[in-house]
């Protein structure tokens, strides 16, 4: 980087100077008003003995030796379809019992009964208590369990040879979604597929407003909170279709709308407006070579546009 560029970085217009000022000046006060406060308000004194009673109490209720786990009880229950009432009859925490209940509602599913220690909250102790109450009603654990060619099947226990029961073989139907177009979806639309609740369906439409839609499904990942795991999962039930995506024109949208384009950020936004106010108007998307690197050149192209006239 030679010194021309460099000073780019400390070069403020008169306006940004002042903003500058008047930032500094604010923190000074937020400072002083922070160190002044303990003299200003006395500080207010509470009388938390009830609170702490109340603790000791709950504490007592499901401390792990007593166990929220009802020690005599003898159900049993489905791991992937339970109930509030199995759960709290079982001695699972409120807490963990609604956590539970929304994986399964959302299309998650325990494939073995160790998988429930994924959940969060679910202690070893509680999980020791409530392993030998699962039990799979829509197809059983491979580990113990061999399929004869016809239309029945051998449960058998593991290590002995004996048969426990013998049961029809379960049909499983895995629910099918259709094809969402990322740039059309509403809400619901989103909320409706896997794992894709009401936060992060808010986050993909609050970012594709701001990049003026998807040019290509795989930009979804760039959302935060779409973990590999979700993608995996939700990806096949995405289209984009990069047609109505919304294009900007370099030679004429302002510093600030320029700047609130991800892909841009007002930094570059500056240099491109700096560039277009010294050498003109942008002739081609290749002009813009000399602002970004290759990559983020390539992430950006489908975006822009350069008109010859006023819009």
């Amino acid at each position: 980087m030679n010194l021309q560029r460099l000073r780019e970085f400390f070069i403020f217009t008169r306006k940004e100077r002042n903003g500058i000022l008047l930032l500094l000046f604010i923190l000074l006060c937020v400072l002083c008003l922070d160190f002044a406060l303990p003299y200003i308000l006395p500080e207010r004194k509470y009388d938390l003995t009830a609170w702490r009673e109340e603790t000791i109490r709950y504490n007592a209720e499901v401390s792990p030796k007593e166990g929220p786990l009802k020690e005599r009880y003898e159900g049993e229950f489905d791991p992937n379809s339970p109930s509030l009432t199995e759960l709290g009859r079982a001695g699972v925490p409120e807490g963990l019992a609604t956590r539970w209940i929304k994986y399964t509602q959302k299309g998650g599913r325990f494939r073995k009964k160790e998988d429930i220690r994924k959940l969060y909250g679910m202690t070893d102790t509680l999980y020791q208590k409530l392993e030998g109450h699962l039990v799979f009603h829509d197809g059983m654990e491979g580990e113990n369990v061999k399929i004869n060619p016809g239309k029945n099947f051998k449960k058998e226990l593991s290590g002995t040879g004996k048969i426990d029961s013998v049961a029809t073989i379960p049909k499983i139907v895995k629910k099918k979604f259709a094809l969402v177009e990322v740039n059309q979806a509403d809400s619901a639309q989103l909320e409706a597929l896997p794992g894709i609740g009401p936060v992060l369906a808010s986050r993909i439409i609050k970012y594709r407003k701001l990049l003026g839609g998807f040019y290509e499904v795989a930009q979804l990942r760039e959302i935060y909170g779409m973990s590999d795991e979700l993608w995996s999962k939700a990806s096949p039930q995405f289209a984009a279709d990069p047609t109505v995506i919304k294009k900007i024109d370099i030679n004429f949208l302002s510093l600030s709308e320029l700047g609130r384009h991800p892909y841009i950020g007002f930094r570059q936004a500056k240099k491109i407006v700096r560039t277009r106010d010294t050498k003109g108007r942008f002739n081609g998307l290749a002009d813009l070579a000399i602002l970004f690197t290759s990559d983020s050149l390539q992430h950006l192209m489908p975006y822009l546009e350069t008109r010859e006239g006023p819009p």
